[in-house]
């Protein structure tokens, strides 16, 4: 096989690592399913557009990798108690260590999140809590535009002459 031309551009170079040590794309989202995105996530969504400096960069990366490894052991458990749920030899005990991973888990994103928070100059804080306003009223106009398409269709069926479907409500 022939070598690939090499890239000078070193964002690129450094997007072409990140995705060899992911094993490459695999289609969409690296081929690891739509919960498990790798890097910031949801946890500090955006932090990319906040000018981070190459000290900044690197800590985090540092402590993103130490929280990686840290929580491996805990995530191929859960992986293997999902599986028995699924396989249908899930027991008490089990759903009650899932509960102590995610608990753990849960607390261990928070103290990664706050130790990256504080890594952050006021400018850049006030930035992120910008562009956190920002993404909450951009849902808060499609959750109104879905309700509004949603009125719309109930009127075009009663002109239609159809009955009105009501959702179904699933009692707990």
């Amino acid at each position: 096989a022939q070598d690939a031309p090499t890239k000078t551009n070193p964002e690129k170079m450094e997007k072409q690592e990140r995705m060899e040590r992911r094993g490459g794309m695999g289609g969409m989202r690296g081929g690891r399913g739509m919960h498990d995105r790798g890097g910031f996530g949801s946890m500090l969504r955006g932090i990319h557009h906040l000018d981070l400096t190459d000290a900044q960069k690197s800590q985090i990366r540092t402590l993103m990798e130490t929280h990686r490894t840290v929580n491996k052991p805990l995530m191929d458990e859960m992986r293997t108690l999902m599986v028995k749920r699924r396989d249908g030899s899930f027991t008490d005990a089990d759903k009650a260590r899932i509960e102590e991973i995610h608990a753990g888990m849960k607390e261990s994103g928070d103290q990664l999140r706050a130790t990256v928070l504080g890594l952050l100059t006021p400018e850049q804080n006030a930035k992120l809590e910008q562009m956190k306003a920002e993404r909450k009223e951009r849902m808060e106009l499609r959750k109104q535009r879905y309700i509004e398409r949603r009125e719309q269709k109930k009127e075009w069926k009663l002109k239609e002459g159809e009955k009105p479907v009501e959702p179904v409500v699933k009692q707990p």
